[in-house]
């Protein structure tokens, strides 16, 4: 590294080996690159301000804010995606990273408390009550509430009489991932998605 300082070939080491890294998670991870394609714009941004600030300092300083500017652009747009950011929420961030096969494709008005109530009945097998699903999914009562009246709504669960609940055989192909919940038409459940 001929006529580099100290300092500059330090961040160049430090940017190559944080790039290899980062490719090599995605590379072992490949399953969350297969659920959330904008990780990709994530990981560019990360990989051209490691690299491509260090590198951009050395050749052309006078670009050094244009690089770092679209680093940051892309690591912004890559976990604030306009189309499809469940990302934002700590929820979907720990399923994503703890559980990457527990996500399922989901519609709009789903959150990650219904995969819960879903996999709490399926594991029962039994009709139950919102006090039991919120007692054992850790969540308030009335949201679990809430949360069933839309899974009945769009025929994952089905009332069986007042506060009691059990899964639809709809509700069955989602958890096993046979049923995608964004291809539900407005014209099978009767609601607006």
């Amino acid at each position: 590294m001929g006529g580099l300082t100290l300092f500059a070939e330090y961040n160049l080491a430090v940017g190559i080996v944080v790039s290899l890294e980062l490719l090599y998670f995605l590379w072992l991870e490949i399953s969350v690159l297969a659920y959330r394609r904008f990780i990709l714009l994530t990981v560019a941004g990360l990989v051209l301000a490691v690299i491509g600030g260090p590198i951009t300092e050395l050749f052309a300083p006078s670009l050094i804010h244009w690089v770092h500017g679209i680093a940051a652009l892309l690591v912004i747009f890559g976990f604030y995606n306009p189309v499809l950011n469940d990302v934002r929420t700590t929820e979907w961030a720990q399923v994503l990273l703890n559980n990457p096969d527990r996500i399922r494709q989901q519609d709009d008005w789903m959150t990650p408390m219904d995969d819960k109530i879903l996999e709490i009945m399926h594991g029962s097998n039994l009709t139950l009550t919102p006090s039991i699903i919120a007692f054992n999914t850790g969540c308030s009562q009335k949201e679990v509430n809430r949360r069933l009246i839309e899974l009945a709504d769009h025929g994952f669960v089905e009332k069986i009489e007042r506060g009691k609940y059990r899964l639809t055989q709809r509700g069955e192909q989602y958890l096993c991932g046979q049923f995608d919940a964004v291809s539900i038409t407005n014209d099978e459940t009767g609601v607006q998605s």
